[in-house]
């Protein structure tokens, strides 16, 4: 995984949550019995992340991530699981970058897409699920 540079940390370029869903991701690993899976690879970024979730009557019971790319796309797929995790299936589909990127505190403008693509992951593996 990579590391967060401490001069962007203590100069405020990522907020306290961003750092803190980078050192402590939530819902990370593959989900065996997920019957929803989205995947976005981005040669640009070298990004791939992949969402799997578990939906059961119309609710998300569980969302998981894998990601390969900076410490802003580690955050926003953990912070994406953590906002649809427990929610209807319908408002969770309606996931957007901003909102992964409102929960997060903001991300500098150069790393907003890691919020698009954790969102667009997302949104595809709850599309499968339906």
């Amino acid at each position: 995984m990579s590391q967060l540079d401490p001069a962007s940390v203590s100069s405020g370029r990522y907020t306290p949550t961003t750092v803190d869903h980078f050192q402590h991701p939530r819902n990370v690993g593959k989900m065996h019995d997920a019957n929803g899976f989205g995947y976005v690879n981005d040669p640009a970024t070298e990004t791939t992340i992949s969402v799997y979730v578990r939906v059961d009557a119309a609710r998300v019971l569980r969302a998981s991530f894998r990601t390969f790319g900076c410490s802003a796309c580690v955050a926003a797929s953990s912070m994406a699981t953590t906002l649809v995790g427990d929610r209807p299936l319908a408002e969770a589909q309606t996931l957007s970058a901003d909102a992964v990127d409102e929960a997060l505190g903001g991300l500098p403008p150069d790393k907003r897409y890691c919020a698009e693509l954790a969102a667009d992951a997302m949104r595809r593996a709850l599309r499968q699920s339906a």
